[in-house]
């Protein structure tokens, strides 16, 4: 009973975390499908489900994803990995040109997403949850907030106190978040997830999200059953996922007897494997999906141990 319970937790909290660009017609192919895998790995013992998080809000329709984590489930090795799949991939979309990964969810929802996903990229996907901006600070919040290690630079960005960086926040008074540990609340915790303006740009924002997922996960297993279950009451009916509750459960004693001490995080490209490139006036990274797939390979199923 708390396995399932605590399992649900997790899926909704880490999708919370998840959290730009119509079709294009490129001038010419960019990007081409990868070659089929040949690998004989068994991986019935992996489960990978794609936390999605897009930019809706209010009552607009299905919008972009505005980040997409692979949570993987490993078994045999007793390992959980978080692999995030930046927003500005520039691939081929299964009955659309060729554009950014996240006008994926946009167009076909978490199906095409996947489609999109194992066609370019070899992965296997098991589920999906996806949440929005909303839910992600309700998450937060019904678990008591989260202590996350901050620059400087990042608290002064959260409360708004410095505005000549990129996409400032309004100025919070309030808040008195300063270098090293603190403790975030929901809004605060989503400011510092979407967080562009300070480092790398969505590099580093990329590092942050699956920062705060840890921080999360490590929050909801200090968690009694009363107060999972309270989580699971509030928020579960706001998730999308096509997930059972039977798959739940198993992916609950999956992570018991797993934990999450110790979560492996991987981004998507990975270093030296991307083009930066101007197609049709936007900004994208042009992956070479041949590498980006032996490392998938690699990383995920073990693919040459």
């Amino acid at each position: 009973m708390r396995s399932s319970i605590l399992k649900n937790g997790l899926i909704c909290l880490g999708a919370g975390l998840l959290l730009e660009s119509p079709a294009v017609t490129a001038s010419a192919v960019y990007t081409v499908k990868a070659q089929e895998n040949d690998s004989t790995v068994d991986t019935s013992n992996i489960k990978s489900i794609l936390l999605i998080g897009q930019d809706k809000q209010g009552d607009q329709t299905r919008q972009r994803s505005d980040s997409m984590i692979l949570a993987t489930l490993d078994k045999d090795q007793g390992t959980i990995s978080l692999t995030s799949f930046m927003r500005d991939l520039y691939v081929a979309i299964p009955g659309y040109s060729s554009t950014r990964i996240n006008a994926a969810y946009a167009y076909g929802g978490m199906e095409l997403l996947d489609e999109t996903l194992e066609e370019n990229f070899g992965v296997q996907i098991d589920g999906n949850v996806e949440v929005d901006f909303e839910v992600f600070k309700v998450l937060v919040d019904k678990v008591g907030g989260i202590d996350l290690e901050l620059t400087q630079a990042e608290a002064d960005y959260i409360c708004g106190r410095d505005q000549s960086v990129l996409y400032p926040q309004p100025l919070r008074t309030d808040w008195d978040l300063q270098e090293g540990v603190n403790h975030l609340d929901g809004e605060q915790a989503l400011i510092h997830a979407r967080n562009r303006s300070i480092g790398n740009s969505d590099y580093r924002r990329t590092e942050r999200q699956q920062d705060v997922l840890k921080a999360a996960f490590a929050k909801i297993k200090d968690l009694n059953v009363l107060e999972i279950g309270g989580l699971i009451k509030d928020v579960l009916p706001l998730v999308t996922t096509d997930l059972s509750l039977w798959d739940m459960t198993g992916y609950a004693m999956d992570v018991m007897s797993i934990g999450t001490d110790e979560i492996q995080s991987y981004r998507i490209p990975e270093d030296g494997s991307y083009t930066p490139q101007t197609i049709d006036g936007m900004q994208v990274l042009v992956p070479d999906l041949e590498q980006n797939r032996e490392y998938l390979q690699q990383i995920l199923y073990h693919a040459g141990e």
